[in-house]
């Protein structure tokens, strides 16, 4: 399974879980499994286009996915995606485990 950690943000519209597992192929299939329990949390990812908000990014081993192949982007067992609200910087630095976790 892929591990799923959301920020506190998103927290109201998950019953107040950080961390989820879930099993998928791409970024996609494991935020639909998210989407589908919880779909009050849709709007704050998606647009109505179901395009990922400009604002949201989904780093996967580290790596934001805008960079890889957005949602299409492959997931295997135990790798781990996070989603992160923007914060001001250079998007073209990779950010640090660290970094990531501090601001979860």
């Amino acid at each position: 399974s892929v591990q799923l950690w959301l920020p506190s943000v998103l927290l109201a519209h998950v019953d107040g879980q950080s961390r989820f597992s879930f099993a998928g192929r791409t970024v996609e299939e494991i935020l639909n499994h998210l989407v589908e329990l919880y779909p009050s949390v849709r709007p704050h990812l998606f647009d109505d286009h179901d395009k990922l908000h400009p604002f949201i990014s989904i780093f996967c081993n580290e790596k934001n996915i805008r960079h890889l192949n957005g949602l299409e982007t492959c997931v295997n067992d135990g790798e781990e995606i996070r989603i992160l609200p923007a914060v001001a910087g250079d998007d073209e630095k990779m950010i640090s485990k660290q970094a990531l976790v501090a601001i979860l």
